[in-house]
């Protein structure tokens, strides 16, 4: 993971995705690409060309010199190199687009942006980036505190995802040597006995193969069983001390985004831990 895009609002929790992205390029000697969207106007009639322009202009220059102040205090405090730019887009098609330029392995952006919104029935920026992007998205919530994480999980509910998309959450656990747990989970209200053993032999079959395939690096897996998916990470991320989660994203139609959300959107929300969004091509 040489090439870090990192999009900022200036906001509180723009600066924690900058942080956290921070801390994995200089330990993994990577370049971090700070970008930002304008939100410009554009003019309807002519008499608001001239002063439109003014504003557009107006706000470029302060975001760029807000780019260029994150980008001198990173390189001469950490030693990691910055490139900034601004673009003239949204949010989200700006990420995606800027992603392609610069051929880059990570996103990493704050869960909750300068609305403060944290859940809404459409998602935020960071759920719709998660939704569209074709790279690894590690989602960093407000309330997280920097710490080198010790202990990642790896939560799977397809065993075909076995695979090489995998690479981005063993990559990131090697650049802090951390423990990788590999987990998959039952739902007990839906699920029989027979499903429940099915599941066992499942992730015993997955840790071979990955044991097998990252032969240099220690796999442990773990199988949970509850009726509440969300409420099971969670309380196995506070008991067991996880300071990653790293999922799967599918990507959906139209209707089953409305009708059937992302699991790994949804908790990009809800947990108090970076989630790291991996998709499935």
């Amino acid at each position: 993971m040489k090439k870090i895009l990192v999009p900022t609002d200036f906001s509180p929790n723009a600066a924690r995705a900058i942080d956290y992205a921070v801390q994995v390029a200089r330990i993994n000697q990577a370049t971090i690409y700070l970008i930002h969207a304008c939100d410009h106007l554009y003019p309807v009639i002519m008499d608001d060309v001239l002063s439109n322009e003014d504003y557009n202009k107006k706000i470029s220059d302060e975001a760029f010199e807000n780019l260029e102040i994150i980008r001198r205090s990173i390189e001469e405090t950490e030693q990691v190199l910055v490139n900034t730019q601004l673009y003239s887009n949204s949010v989200i098609d700006t990420i995606v687009v800027a992603a392609e330029e610069h051929n880059a392995d990570l996103v990493i952006m704050g869960t909750l942006g300068i609305t403060g919104l944290k859940d809404t029935i459409f998602g935020t920026n960071t759920a719709a980036v998660i939704s569209n992007s074709t790279i690894p998205v590690l989602c960093i919530p407000l309330e997280y505190d920097w710490k080198p994480p010790a202990k990642f999980l790896l939560a799977i509910n397809h065993f075909n995802e076995v695979s090489d998309i995998l690479h981005p959450v063993f990559d990131l656990a090697k650049v802090f040597n951390a423990e990788l747990w590999i987990t998959v989970f039952t739902d007990e209200h839906k699920d029989a006995a027979a499903g429940y053993l099915s599941d066992d032999r499942q992730i015993k079959y997955a840790e071979d193969k990955l044991k097998k395939e990252y032969a240099d690096f220690p796999v442990k897996t773990e199988h949970l069983s509850g009726r509440d998916f969300e409420e099971c990470i969670n309380d196995y991320i506070n008991t067991h001390q996880v300071d990653l989660l790293a999922m799967t994203t599918h990507k959906r139609s139209f209707m089953e985004g409305i009708f059937n959300r992302s699991i790994t959107r949804k908790m990009s929300y809800h947990t108090k831990v970076p989630v790291l969004a991996i998709p499935v091509k």
